[in-house]
């Protein structure tokens, strides 16, 4: 696996590229910056750590000019992509065949050339305003099925994002980067036992720039708990990103009651690397939790050994 994680972000102009990317760096207080933001020109870079990686965006302006530029020397651009991600403004419905030709043309170049890529579409836009929307969800669903029978040789995923929603935003790209090694799966496994072994409600590994590494949750959830839920998540994330621009440095662990549930984050480091242990569960389950924790913590830290380079 190579250091260097090249991540395309393409899509029409005004579908929200540049947001997610802003949202992605900033976890809260970025909605007025989102407002401020111009027409990408060109490319945009944005540089992020994985795992001891360097994850370096390139945010591909998407204006009609432009994409003819990258189409005729596509090799500068598309060449060597690690990871493709395609956004769709899906509450622009007269721009959706557009958006669909230019993916089919960039398509087009991968195929050519023999890049097996990974590729995320995400429907963003899907504003929580909007989610019940039928006409949305409809087009959502036959989108999905046109891309799914054209390209059945490619690992395709597919999301739905909104600037409101930062936690989609993160799921997002934590989804993507999660492809490159294999050891994710015996990650993914030890998350899903350990949720039930520890009858949480989620359980939530996070890196210190706060992309989800790993993530389970309980498959009952009620609607009012899910609401808590992710305002807990939020909140950690807040915690993250001043931990990052404060330096600010204790034992990494934060502890919240509300109502008869407890918020939990829990920080250690494994080959210099800080990570994020997030967890929500019933307060009358939290002692039987902290005696099972330092075990966990000894098998999460022994498979993070083995996926950091």
């Amino acid at each position: 696996m190579d250091n260097v994680i090249k991540v395309i972000i393409a899509g029409l102009d005004n579908a929200g590229k540049t947001s997610i990317l802003t949202a992605l760096d900033k976890k809260y207080d970025f909605r007025d910056e989102i407002m401020q933001l111009k027409p990408t020109i060109k490319v945009k870079y944005r540089r992020t750590r994985f795992l001891n990686m360097d994850a370096v965006f390139w945010d591909m302006g998407g204006q009609e000019k432009y994409r003819e530029m990258y189409l005729k020397d596509p090799d500068v651009y598309f060449s060597e992509t690690s990871l493709f991600i395609y956004v769709i403004d899906i509450r622009d419905k007269e721009k959706i065949e557009d958006s669909l030709s230019y993916f089919e043309l960039v398509m087009q170049y991968f195929i050519n050339n023999n890049i097996d890529v990974p590729i995320i579409i995400t429907f963003h836009k899907y504003d929580p305003e909007v989610r019940s929307f039928e006409e949305i969800n409809e087009d959502i669903a036959i989108i999905r099925e046109r891309i799914k029978d054209t390209y059945t040789s490619f690992n395709i995923l597919f999301q739905q994002t909104s600037i409101y929603d930062v936690i989609s935003i993160v799921q997002l790209v934590s989804y993507g980067l999660s492809v490159f090694d294999k050891k994710f799966f015996e990650l993914s496994l030890l998350i899903e036992k350990s949720l039930n072994d520890f009858n949480c409600t989620s359980l939530i590994l996070f890196d210190q720039t706060g992309i989800i590494v790993s993530e389970f949750y309980n498959e009952d959830i009620e609607p009012g708990m899910y609401i808590y839920l992710l305002e807990s998540i939020k909140e950690h994330l807040f915690l993250l990103k001043r931990m990052e621009e404060e330096e600010y440095t204790h034992d990494h662990d934060f502890l919240d009651i509300e109502n008869e549930y407890i918020s939990y984050l829990h920080g250690f480091e494994v080959k210099g690397t800080l990570f994020f242990i997030s967890t929500i569960l019933k307060a009358q389950d939290k002692d039987a939790f902290m005696e099972k924790f330092s075990d966990f913590l000894v098998e999460m830290q022994n498979v993070l050994r083995g996926l950091i380079k």
